[in-house]
C-alpha cells in the first residue's frame, strides 16, 4: 500500500511514518492490488484525514492515490502521536474498502 523507505512497516496492517509540523508531504499510495484483491477497477476515492492533519489534494493515476498532507494552521497536537489518515477506494462495480496508514507528528 505505502512505498518509499520512510515508513515502517514491521505491523503492515498499521503503516506509520514519522511527519514534521512543518511538513506538507505527497503521500504516494499503490492500490492496483488492492482492487486487483476486490476483483474490480478504479471508480473513485476519498481521503479522511484526523485532525491535527489535513488532506490538501489527492490524484489517482495509473493504480497510484496521491494525496498531499499537512497539519491545519495553528495546529494542536501531541508530539509523537500517530494520526490516521484512511483512504477509501470506491471500485467501479460499487465495493468500497477502506485501508489507514498513520503520521507520527514530531519534530525530526
Amino acid at each position: 500500500m505505502t512505498t518509499g523507505a520512510a515508513w515502517n512497516l514491521d505491523d503492515p496492517t498499521k503503516p506509520f511514518a514519522q511527519f514534521d509540523p512543518n511538513a506538507i508531504r505527497d503521500i504516494p499510495i499503490e492500490i492496483a492490488d488492492w482492487l486487483s484483491s476486490m476483483g474490480t477497477t478504479y471508480a473513485s476515492h476519498e481521503v479522511i484525514a484526523q485532525a491535527p492533519l489535513q488532506c490538501l489534494s489527492s490524484s489517482h493515476s495509473a493504480g497510484v492515490v496521491l494525496v498531499r498532507i499537512s497539519l491545519v494552521a495553528s495546529p494542536v497536537y501531541t508530539p509523537g502521536a500517530k494520526y490516521p489518515v484512511t483512504l477509501r477506494v470506491v471500485g467501479a462495480d460499487g465495493q468500497q474498502d477502506d485501508r489507514t496508514l498513520l503520521l507520527k507528528v514530531k519534530d525530526r
